[in-house]
């Protein structure tokens, strides 16, 4: 099976260790490798950039399947290998939450780690503020806090879990970007899901969302709610401009005062891209399946969502750019590096689906690819984007919009005010 697959990678990238962690924790020793320099900028090579069109270092292949994103190759051999050497997703629906939350905090952490570590090659020297590195190392220092408490509460897991293995803790160090590992939870790995026999209803009442309008991260949530028929869940509508994000009621579920912030009887997930991994996880034979069975389709599935990440990311740098840099950090020429950026990114993504063999992000079925990006799409439209300089964009855009699960959620700020802002109107 190994030599079926080639992994391009580059020394001393924690994207690049992680496939290669999980490619052993699988038994998958003998695979095809070959080690590039970043110095001698070989991952923008035509080897590179033939497999990967962004150029960048994991590129990695199975027989005709190609995965770039790192979390994504280890999504993917996790469910393609699942009998086979370690099990790296736990059993345990408190031990799997808490696996898939920290999995996405920990890309929040390694972004701030790069925004220090590597602030003078990344920003250039016209731009460079004391103040600005100032404030990215205390945030960083912030950050770290966060999970010295993590893992001061909750206690490592080199040790074998309750259920039998170290499963969830491998999974959780390959996939952070440190070797923080995954911690045990005070809820027995044997209990079953509340309510796991029960009507939706009847385990919707076990959920809690807090949520804002108008947030992508929100919305995905909701849309995966309503396609797993979990309605009736309990909610609330917090005002981003009244900070009710940082409120209290939200500070006791996530101690970063951001939203959504979900509950599942004792387990949290605030992270987006978690909550609803974890919903497709937990209620596979309920309402529509969103990863699909086909190793093609699955793998694409992975990539299109954690590519989703950096289309949101680089949507950010430019609609956010002035409530995130003070004024006198602030310079015209960054404005236009990063609307620059995000137009080389959309036309990536416009060239996605011309090729794409269906209708959605992962082929004929609609997916956790749609699930996790379709709200990312539908905010650059909300804030300008040209519907005729996008044309396969937009015409995704518009063939969900009436899905139920889509429509049902939509925000109710963009009801009210349906033609948004202007930002995007010249990428």
């Amino acid at each position: 099976m190994a030599q079926d697959m080639t992994l391009l990678w580059g020394s001393g990238s924690p994207p690049c260790w992680r496939v290669m962690i999980a490619l052993e924790e699988k038994n998958l020793q003998g695979y095809n490798q070959k080690l590039l320099s970043f110095e001698k900028m070989e991952h923008k090579s035509q080897e590179v950039l033939d497999i990967n069109p962004r150029g960048q270092l994991p590129t990695f292949k199975h027989g005709d399947i190609t995965v770039n994103e790192s979390y994504a190759a280890c999504f993917y051999l996790e469910s393609q290998f699942k009998s086979q050497g370690n099990k790296l997703i736990p059993d345990s629906p408190a031990e799997q939450a808490l696996m898939y939350q920290r999995m996405f905090e920990g890309l929040t952490f390694y972004e701030k780690l790069i925004a220090v570590v590597y602030y003078d090659w990344f920003v250039p020297e016209g731009e460079k503020h004391d103040s600005a590195l100032q404030r990215n190392k205390e945030v960083l220092g912030t950050e770290l806090k966060l999970w010295e408490g993590y893992l001061q509460k909750d206690g490592t897991c080199f040790h074998q879990s309750r259920s039998g293995g170290c499963g969830g803790c491998y999974k959780y160090r390959l996939l952070s970007q440190s070797t923080f590992t995954l911690h045990s939870h005070h809820r027995p790995s044997t209990q079953p899901l509340p309510g796991a026999a029960l009507h939706s209803d009847t385990m919707a009442k076990d959920m809690t969302l807090l949520w804002g309008s108008g947030s992508p991260p929100c919305w995905r949530v909701m849309i995966a709610l309503e396609e797993k028929n979990l309605q009736g869940y309990n909610k609330k509508l917090l005002s981003f401009e009244k900070m009710e994000h940082k409120s209290p009621e939200v500070m006791s579920m996530n101690p970063r005062g951001q939203l959504p912030s979900f509950k599942h009887g004792n387990s949290v997930l605030n992270e987006s891209y978690g909550a609803c991994m974890y919903l497709e996880s937990q209620f596979k034979s309920q309402g529509n399946k969103l990863i699909p069975d086909c190793p093609v389709e699955q793998a694409q599935m992975y990539q299109r969502m954690f590519e989703g990440l950096t289309l949101s990311q680089k949507t950010g740098d430019v609609i956010y750019y002035n409530w995130k840099v003070p004024e006198g950090e602030r310079h015209d020429s960054a404005v236009k590096r990063n609307k620059e950026s995000l137009s080389a990114e959309l036309k990536l993504w416009e060239g996605y689906l011309q090729k794409a063999s269906g209708s959605f992000l992962a082929g004929k079925t609609f997916s956790l690819a749609d699930v996790t990006v379709y709200p990312s799409i539908a905010y650059l439209f909300q804030f300008g984007l040209s519907e005729e300089r996008y044309p396969k964009l937009t015409a995704y855009y518009n063939s969900l919009k009436d899905r139920p699960s889509i429509k049902t959620t939509r925000p109710p700020t963009w009801l009210e005010s349906p033609q948004g802002q202007s930002i995007l109107k010249d990428i």
